[in-house]
């Protein structure tokens, strides 16, 4: 068969199935993504560059529409120079949400198309204002999250099959779109993120080095905002640190950029914590590594005692389901994302996000618990992983729709 795979950055979300479907010689897999292109084996990759960029005299509710336009405008000229070269799909999977998928179905009217449904936009009850702290109260802000769903409909009339990660994502769909879309994560590679006793961490500019035999506690997200509850937690830390005197705090994630907004007056909100509470933390103890290779990640994440997940009512990170099969206990904020996965008690612990003392003693919990209730705990987050996040059942349950 022949596939054609459509992100702004591929692989990234299908990373996993793409390259399972290129292995075998009887398919044939094409991708368009930005530029710059990237080389993966098997697979032609065909790096499209916009014309231009937004107009600055634009409406400002007109805008993101703008943009998505330019991004839709430049994937259909990659795919024209694709169908003239004799390549076309049996199967088309995208992810809409940057206007990639607007105008394919004029190329290949006949194709089968999948969309990777990752999130619709809604101004309560999600991420929007959950955070009192930084509520926004401006009416053109909450417009403009209405007016971002316009990709998600023009996808849900277009896509034969709609896929996306959790229940949680499902749900932020109007009622009468569910129905088109299945619940299918991408998969955890069980084999790669596994525990492993043996790993060590060395910081050579503070002379740290950390075994399995340290108290260490990890956080990392993608980027070190208040969406992943980083503001919760470096406030925590100050009590953290004295209540476990021996513990070392592991920070993992890039300080600029974000989903939500930048601080006021702060490059990063980590230059803006520090100056919070860094001079309640002690340097020899808390050691921020910033964004860090994989494999380094993995290896942190094996010398984890406790890994502690904050989050918003927004996209559930891949690092929690990571972390349930790596070993870490999982101290996590009780929000819907979370609890989809984490069973208070069962797999893992919960705290209310807003409650930083909550934290700090659910950590302490955890740390004092038995080996025997420490490794139920632990072996119950790997089973659900197993049973439910599998790469290998995940892939198989994708492939199904791909190519039913």
């Amino acid at each position: 068969m022949k596939y054609l795979f459509v992100h702004q950055n591929f692989p990234a979300q299908f990373k996993q199935i793409s390259e399972y479907l290129a292995a075998n010689p009887r398919n044939k897999v094409v991708a368009i993504r930005q530029a710059p292109s990237v080389n993966i084996d098997n697979i032609g990759v065909v790096a499209y560059s916009l014309a231009r960029g937004s107009s600055e005299d634009m409406h400002p509710l007109m805008s993101d529409w703008e943009a998505k336009i330019l991004r839709a405008e430049a994937v259909v000229q990659a795919a024209q120079v694709i169908k003239q070269q004799g390549f076309n799909p049996d199967v088309i999977v995208c992810h809409p949400g940057w206007g990639e998928a607007l105008l394919l179905k004029e190329i290949w009217p006949d194709a089968k198309y999948v969309g990777y449904f990752e999130y619709y936009y809604a101004s309560s009850g999600q991420d929007f204002n959950f955070d009192p702290e930084f509520k926004n109260d401006d009416l053109q802000m909450a417009c403009k999250l209405r007016l971002k769903n316009s990709v998600n409909l023009h996808a849900l009339a277009d896509m034969d099959i709609g896929i996306t990660p959790t229940q949680w994502q499902r749900s932020t769909y109007p009622e009468w779109a569910r129905d088109k879309i299945d619940v299918i994560h991408e998969g955890i590679d069980t084999q790669y993120f596994s525990p492993n006793a043996s790993r060590t961490l060395s910081i050579p500019s503070k002379g740290v080095h950390l075994t399995n035999d340290d108290e260490i506690i990890t956080y990392a997200a993608r980027y070190l905002e208040p969406l992943r509850g980083f503001h919760i937690f470096m406030r925590a830390l100050p009590e953290l640190l004295r209540r476990r005197p021996n513990a070392h705090v592991v920070i993992m994630g890039n300080e600029k950029g974000g989903y939500g907004a930048p601080p006021q007056g702060y490059d990063t909100w980590l230059e803006m914590l520090l100056k919070e509470v860094g001079p309640q933390l002690d340097p020899a103890r808390v050691h921020i590594l910033g964004r860090i290779p994989k494999n380094d990640y993995r290896n942190v994440l094996q010398l984890s005692k406790v890994h502690v997940y904050l989050t918003y009512p927004f996209l559930l990170s891949w690092s929690v389901l990571e972390v349930m099969a790596t070993g870490p206990l999982l101290v996590a904020s009780a929000t819907a994302p979370v609890q989809e996965v984490i069973k208070d008690g069962k797999n893992g612990l919960l705290f209310d996000f807003f409650d930083g003392e909550a934290m700090v003693n659910r950590v302490d919990e955890a740390l004092k618990l038995s080996t025997r209730k420490a490794n139920s705990l632990r072996k119950a987050a790997r089973k659900t992983i197993e049973e439910a996040y599998n790469v290998d059942i995940c892939m198989k349950n994708l492939l199904s729709k791909l190519q039913d």
